[in-house]
């Protein structure tokens, strides 16, 4: 604990014990392209507990939607479907024989498709995005039509079976045939070409080098579509390039020392990446030597402590880049074009843009939850004590699904654990050292999912359930059926909205002093007034909202995945929409918060002060005072780049522009016109203060900062040291 005067305590925590998945899968919603990159690319990363998170590239890589897996789930595999004009669609494969094909508005498995074979181990997207392939542990190839459409998943045929694991897979130019590599260390080709008569039959067979303790494995296959050739990776640490044409080996390397897991390339195949159990990302140049074109080995970096499982990359104008992950928990994303060199970036193991932790001021009580457990701590007064909090109840749910959202009543006595298909609710009853845990029946509830909840007080609740309804629930009723309804205005849905239905759904829900807010992921900003239950339009933002929060001013404070802030006065008419505040600094954030890489993740008001604000990040802290204003900056204003070229940068020359319909443009105009009309002869009358504003990046990595009590906040710390890992792969050290 750390005492910052004028009676204000940070608690800084380290002892909740929150560890996300391993990292298993990673795809990329479209492929690599010489043209600008679309508004709505993103990034679909699997995990070993069953979660799949939704990344946007832009603005820093901003995640902006988690699909919580469940009970004796993982994602062992993903694809993406794009189709221009039809929304996309996103598979899984984990551990079974079903294909999983997801609804991104609900979280929800929209189909799950037997493939009627064995233990699927492999998939991969046909280049046309007609069909999916699936490799079997007993030898089969299953290929599934998806042209029908959202949700339609279709049997077309079983290519000849063979007796060995399908461990990777990849389709060839025009999906005329299919590569896969196999457990018995052999790649097998099968013509895939309609009305050839050896359509389903194997047409080449090539093996690999074999181990002298064990079978070989070939984890890795990659088409070169460029040079026509195949590239594999195998248990040995071989790289081989082999000609698809005369099913020959060409060139081989062995430049691993254990497994390659994963292989990637650029867009014009001059570039190959590989990695696997020895941590390593090897890079291969495609290299005129005079007589031939060769593949030689270039470079290799170290980015990763731990098995590197999975890697994928993405080329477009402008921007390049190759993103990996593995047993190490966290994402790092490096150039292809200057990988050798090049700067790259590791993501916190916990990115908190979808936080797992609440506090209780009354209480004194931390609560966290994480897959179907539920843990609360009690947490101290006495600022000397070593060990000043204790875990007083340990709840373990036993539904399948993982838990969404959790809420605590004001007195801290009733607490609520949502999941995307039920509600449950529970009395806490302090004893002793410990919290006795009673659950209460509500029928409403156990039938209704819930993906967001906010106490108004000891009793009422406003939640939002899984199809996007806002209720306002009083469990002190005695008919459990009687909730009330709050309709939201409507919000026109954008480009990428259309494309990427979770968009329009609600991605921030907070209460306070008699206001609910609510934003939606295309920037639209609703207020409910708790005494009518009428909600009306705030504005309709044309950013990505990653962090609000109601204030005691009677606010609320929104920031946007540029890290930009705006404050939005709740009791108003529309012409008196901004608060003084951010007329006077919207354009005087000091140059330390306007260059932070990490975005917002987290707001909180101080309830000493009712004009100051809390932001936080992964690892900074920053503090606004709002009764004072911010120094002028005499910088000038920097264009919109991507900062270290390891983000698409947001400049519209770079981004997919032309086809963006009239809808972006209007709400983009609309908000323009609604800043630049309210700032107009403003002048402010406050005294600007260098102390008006405060940062520090103390503390890292944070999972959650808020208010424990009036005078005392509390900052929650997951270190990468204090994540157990298993070993990994040791390599010679140097000497020198």
């Amino acid at each position: 604990m750390i005492e910052t005067g004028k009676k204000q305590v940070v608690h800084r925590s380290r002892f909740v014990k929150l560890t996300p998945g391993n990292i298993t899968a990673l795809a990329f919603s479209h492929p690599s392209t010489d043209k600008v990159a679309p508004a709505e690319l993103r990034l679909a990363v699997g995990r070993s507990n069953g979660d799949i998170e939704i990344w946007n590239p832009r603005d820093d890589w901003v995640q902006e939607n988690v699909i919580l897996g469940g009970e004796g789930r993982s994602i062992e595999g993903l694809a993406w479907c794009s189709v221009a004009g039809e929304p996309l669609r996103l598979f899984s494969i984990g551990g079974s024989t079903v294909v999983t094909e997801w609804d991104l508005t609900t979280g929800l498995p929209l189909v799950n498709y037997d493939c009627n074979s064995g233990v699927i181990w492999s998939i991969a997207m046909s280049n046309d995005m007609t069909k999916l392939a699936v490799g079997c542990d007993n030898g089969s190839v299953v290929l599934i039509n998806i042209s029908g459409g959202k949700g339609v998943l279709e049997h077309e045929s079983i290519l000849t079976r063979q007796e060995s694991r399908i461990l990777s897979l990849t389709w060839t130019a025009n999906d005329e045939s299919l590569v896969a590599g196999c457990s018995d260390g052999r790649i097998r080709i099968w013509c895939t070409k309609a009305e050839d008569p050896n359509k389903g039959r194997v047409l080449h067979t090539m093996k690999v080098d074999k181990s002298k303790k064990e079978s070989t494995l070939v984890w890795s296959v990659l088409y070169l579509a460029k040079q026509n050739q195949i590239v594999s990776g195998d248990s040995t640490g071989c790289i081989k390039f082999w000609d698809l044409n005369y099913a020959t080996l060409t060139q081989s390397f062995k430049v691993h020392d254990a497994d390659v897991l994963c292989l990637a390339t650029d867009l014009n195949n001059t570039h190959l990446f590989t990695s696997g159990v020895d941590r390593k990302i090897f890079q291969f140049s495609y290299i005129d030597t005079g007589k031939t074109m060769k593949w030689i080995s270039t470079s290799n970096r170290l980015f990763h402590s731990n098995d590197v499982r999975s890697m994928c990359s993405y080329q477009c104008k402008g921007s390049d880049f190759l993103v990996s992950g593995g047993i190490e928990k966290s994402l790092v994303m490096c150039s292809m074009s200057s990988f050798a060199d090049g700067n790259y970036r590791k993501m916190p193991v916990v990115t908190p843009f979808h936080k797992n932790i609440i506090v209780n001021k009354q209480q004194r009580l931390l609560i966290m939850w994480q897959d179907n457990i539920v843990r609360i701590w009690y947490v101290g007064e006495d600022v000397n004590e070593v060990k000043n909090y204790k875990l007083v109840s340990k709840l373990v749910l036993k539904d399948e699904q993982h838990i969404q959202t959790c809420a605590l009543s004001t007195d801290g006595q009733v607490l609520l654990v949502g999941r995307l298909s039920t509600t449950k609710v529970f009395h806490l009853q302090p004893s002793e050292s410990k919290l006795n845990v009673t659950k209460l029946d509500n029928e409403f509830l156990l039938r209704t999912g819930c993906k967001f909840a906010k106490f108004i007080d000891d009793s009422k609740f406003i939640m939002c359930s899984q199809n996007d309804e806002i209720i306002r629930v009083d469990l002190e009723e005695d008919d459990d059926e009687k909730v009330v309804t709050i309709e939201l205005p409507e919000s026109p849905a954008t480009k990428s909205s259309s494309k990427l239905t979770y968009l329009n759904t609600v991605n921030h829900l907070d209460v306070h002093g008699g206001y609910a807010v609510v934003s939606r992921g295309t920037g639209a900003l609703d207020a409910i007034d708790l005494e009518t239950n009428v909600s009306k339009v705030l504005i309709r933002m044309n950013n990505f909202i990653t962090a609000l929060c109601i204030t005691p001013r009677t606010t609320v404070v929104v920031v946007t995945s540029e890290n930009k802030i705006y404050e939005f006065n709740l009791n108003s008419e529309k012409d008196q929409l901004l608060t003084e505040w951010f007329k006077a600094n919207h354009e005087n954030l000091p140059q330390q918060f306007n260059t932070l890489k990490g975005r917002c993740t987290g707001v909180f008001s101080d309830e000493l002060n009712k004009d100051k604000v809390w932001f936080w990040g992964t690892d900074w802290l920053v503090n606004i005072d709002m009764s004072l204003d911010l120094p002028v900056s005499k910088r000038k204003k920097q264009k919109k780049r991507g900062r270290d070229g390891l983000t698409i940068s947001t400049d519209p020359s770079q981004i997919d522009g032309e086809e963006e319909d009239e809808e972006d443009e209007e709400l983009e105009v609309k908000e323009d016109y609604l800043l630049k009309t309210q700032k107009a002869q403003y002048v402010s009358s406050k005294k600007r203060s260098d102390k008006a504003f405060f940062y520090t990046d103390r503390y890292r990595p944070m999972l959650f900062a808020g208010k424990i009590a009036d005078d005392e906040i509390i900052i929650v710390e997951r270190p990468n040291f204090l994540i157990s890992q298993q070993p990994a792969f040791e390599l010679e050290k140097l000497v020198f």
